[in-house]
């Protein structure tokens, strides 16, 4: 087992000294390493159905270091997918570089069972396409899927399911599943969906071109693109409805930023350890590998778009930028329409928006942001760091220098340990926020007066959060190129928690300080677009 202060699996949060956090970490640590992972496929899982589950082997081996496949098909084989590898035991090597290792014996053994009809799991997976189904007994996959993004969004619950069995006790948040839970990505109601609620809105029939700009190439980005690619690349996917998705596809990824291989792959599940390079450019190769059109700008959103041919973009940006200056270069490109996504810790939610149409724009939400200054001035207490210089490693790329992390040491901020993992980091790596990792607190801490705020937190790697993330935007926009009904307009929910999402209309800013409030933006918006009427649903 590893140390806990140099451990990717964990980070901590918080005001922690080096003597006071080790124990609780070092307990988490230990249950993740003596855990066993089975996972059993169904004999009928058809291509669509064991590349669901190839993606839950790739997010649960992140976290414990055993993770067995069960195949009763017999060959092992795996279909074309995302990380190319050829069978499970592939898989398994080609994860080596994220894998966790210990010498300790396993001591609990959790089993998942994808489209399992017989008893003997601990979690059952099943669902298709667009249906969600969870259970602790047995339940079927859906025949004939052609997707499966139902599968992977089942899939990423399942992780946190494991998580709960092996952690709740030590303060691990979430809801353990009893019986049966379904939900599906259409309406995302507690209800599974057939035939009849898949009706194609579009008279015409006929797809709309999938111009999709993909604004930020993080955790979410990277799942978002890998899934759009396992539903509509014809090398992933044979299907005769991919081939026709594939062909009205065209992505734009936009992201100044590189891979860091010592921190990206733990909460990037599309990700297999050692990539290096401009996020935007591998990302895109990859999609033209896999025969898809796609262009790669290695720069920020402001630059990219006073730099494109033309003004607004006529399709869908999907933006997963979390920085209030970011979200207002996403709000100034002026798309025809915004596929957003936020994550903090488990919680998750995708939001389609437009512009000046009665309903949040994608600068709406940050409006109502705290100032800059009273924000720098709490994480001044939180970190130990002077405000003067709080507010500078507040802009865009900048990141903590050694003298950063020593003035958090000294203030007991952070143990002297983390120091070398911090360095070159972003702030939030200091402050109490978790991207795509659960917070967890003991119940003595959660029960005690914190009145300050003076707990000691730990954040588990969680990558099933980014993962289901990509899955609801690969679903939104599938969706959206068959006319289907999009979400109306957004879906919050708990990856650790049950039932999955609330779908809910938030309107516009009514401070009138929002960039949609500017009379010279709508007349654009008008002028490119045309009218959109006010009160309209959904994004389809």
């Amino acid at each position: 087992m590893s140390s806990w202060s140099e451990d990717p699996r964990l980070r901590l949060l918080g005001s922690q000294t080096a003597g006071g956090v080790q124990e609780p970490a070092i307990q988490v640590l230990q249950r993740l390493d003596e855990t066993e992972v089975s996972v059993t496929v169904s004999a009928e899982a058809n291509d669509a159905g064991r590349v669901a589950v190839a993606a839950f082997v790739t997010m649960i081996a992140r976290l414990v270091p055993r993770a067995v496949v069960y195949d009763p098909s017999g060959d092992g084989r795996l279909p074309n997918n995302w990380w190319q590898a050829a069978s499970w035991a592939d898989l398994l090597h080609r994860l080596t570089p994220v894998r966790p290792v210990t010498e300790l014996p396993a001591t609990r053994r959790i089993s998942v069972g994808f489209g399992v009809v017989e008893p003997g799991c601990d979690v059952y997976v099943g669902g298709g396409d667009w249906n969600v189904v969870l259970a602790d007994r047995p339940v079927s996959m859906e025949i004939g899927a052609i997707h499966g993004l139902g599968l992977h969004a089942a899939g990423c619950l399942a992780v946190s399911q494991v998580l709960i069995k092996v952690l709740a006790d030590l303060g691990f948040p979430g809801v353990e599943v009893t019986g049966t839970v379904e939900t599906n990505l259409i309406d995302h109601r507690l209800r599974l969906v057939n035939d009849q609620d898949l009706a194609v809105t579009d008279p015409a029939g006929e797809f709309e071109v999938g111009r999709s700009g993909f604004l930020g190439v993080g955790s979410v980005g990277t799942s978002a693109m890998a899934l759009l690619a396992t539903a509509c690349s014809p090398v992933l996917n044979g299907s005769l409805p991919a081939a026709a998705w594939s062909a009205a596809l065209e992505v734009t990824a936009v992201d100044k930023d590189v891979f860091d291989p010592d921190r990206n792959p733990y909460r990037y599940p599309a990700l297999l350890g050692g990539e290096t390079g401009k996020k935007a450019t591998e990302m895109v190769k990859r999609l033209q590998q896999l025969g898809l059109t796609a262009e790669a700008h290695d720069t920020d959103v402001a630059t990219w778009n006073t730099t494109k041919k033309e003004p607004g973009w006529h399709g869908v940006v999907i933006s997963s930028v979390d920085t209030l200056s970011g979200r207002l270069d996403v709000a100034d490109v002026l798309s025809k329409a915004t596929l957003s996504a936020g994550v903090l810790g488990t919680e998750l939610h995708v939001q389609w928006e437009r512009f000046a149409d009665g309903f949040g724009c994608p600068f709406c939400d940050f409006v109502r942001a705290e100032p800059p200054l009273t924000q720098a001035g709490v994480y001044s207490q939180v970190t130990g760091i002077p405000i003067p210089r709080v507010l500078a490693l507040l802009q865009d790329g900048t990141v903590l220098e050694p003298s950063d992390v020593d003035m958090a040491i000294a203030a007991g901020r952070v143990p002297a340990p983390r120091r070398d993992a911090l360095v070159s980091a972003p702030l939030s790596d200091l402050i109490r926020q978790a991207y795509a990792e659960a917070e967890m607190r003991s119940h003595a801490d959660a029960s005690a007066d914190v009145a300050n705020g003076d707990r000691e937190v730990i954040a588990v790697a969680s990558p099933q959060v980014s993962w289901f993330a990509g899955a609801l935007i690969a679903a939104e926009l599938v969706k959206h190129m068959l006319g289907l009904p999009t979400v109306d307009r957004r879906v919050d929910l708990d990856v650790a928690g049950l039932p999955a999402g609330i779908v809910r209309r938030p309107p516009a800013d009514a401070t009138g300080t929002c960039i949609c409030h500017s009379g010279v933006r709508r007349r654009w918006y008008r002028t490119m677009y045309g009218d959109s009427a006010a009160t309209e649903g959904g994004c389809a």
